[in-house]
């Protein structure tokens, strides 16, 4: 077989776990522990949920930017994560948040580290709340299983982000991500638009897409591993139920099979034409 028709396959896995307010080194904790089951599994790439070590409680909190704990990427709970990844042998998403070294600001972050490599990277949320400071760059991420890309949950309201991933090269989105309702009323109603537009940045970049959630204790839920598979329902190869939980899903893809550069090479004038526009439109927004 070619190079260009290498097959890659990988187990990957998603955590759904519940943070509580206040409660870092339990959170923490709590984290390593599913990193442990995953092994068990034998999961070789992990993805824990959007601020898994703080949850999203504090957000109501006054002067919430300083009172939440927050700490420097690379950091004291990156260092944890690294020994975890070079222990257990598997590459590790987890979500924080970060404050870099003398700086008021913070970020919504999430981390990869590897086995071998440690830390490898971060991605800082773009379309983040309001009292984070928005990310500014779209990292991807080499692995021993192809090159990888972050988006954090609002992010997916970006096909241009995810697409921007793609077109860098990545093989596997990983979406850590935090929502729920509070009353946990009719859920799949209220969100059906976040499962869509998940199910859009698969489609149409032509990539697995692993989402791990967190929430509250009333209501957990919609942590999937899906296929981007294009006609027909949904292809979730694993999906949650309304409880804190592991999921587990072989995929399989080309290592070069990259269709967003099929795409631009198949119709190069509408991708000459779109980035044009892009470009213009953001030189009048400055």
């Amino acid at each position: 077989m070619s190079a260009k028709k290498r097959r890659q396959k990988v187990r990957v896995g998603a955590v759904q776990m519940i943070s509580e307010k206040g409660e870092i080194e339990a959170n923490v904790a709590r984290a390593l522990d599913y990193c442990d089951k995953a092994t068990e599994k034998g999961v070789e790439m992990l993805c824990l949920p959007e601020c898994a070590s703080t949850g999203f409680e504090w957000l109501g909190d006054g002067d919430a930017a300083a009172r939440v704990y927050a700490e420097p990427v690379p950091g004291p709970m990156v260092e944890a994560f690294a020994e975890k990844a070079r222990a257990t042998g598997m590459y590790i998403i987890f979500g924080v948040v970060e404050r870099p070294r003398n700086s008021k600001k913070i970020y919504n972050t999430a981390f990869l580290v590897g086995p071998e490599e440690g830390y490898i990277g971060r991605h800082r949320k773009v379309h983040a709340e309001k009292v984070f400071a928005p990310g500014t760059e779209a990292p991807v991420f080499d692995t021993r299983y192809g090159k990888v890309g972050i988006f954090i949950c609002a992010d997916q309201r970006s096909p241009e982000l995810s697409r921007l991933l793609v077109f860098k090269g990545a093989r596997v989105l990983f979406q850590p991500t935090n929502y729920f309702h509070a009353d946990g009323v009719d859920i799949r109603r209220r969100y059906m638009g976040k499962c869509t537009a998940q199910r859009a940045r698969a489609m149409d970049n032509g990539v697995h897409l692993v989402i791990a959630n967190a929430g509250r204790p009333e209501y957990v839920n919609n942590s999937r591993i899906i296929e981007p598979n294009g006609q027909g329902p949904e292809n979730k190869l694993a999906y949650a139920t309304r409880k804190e939980q592991l999921l587990v899903a072989d995929i399989e893809y080309e290592r070069e099979d990259n269709r967003v550069l099929q795409a631009a090479a198949r119709t190069p004038w509408l991708f000459k034409e779109l980035g044009a526009e892009m470009v213009e439109a953001a030189r009048r927004r400055r």
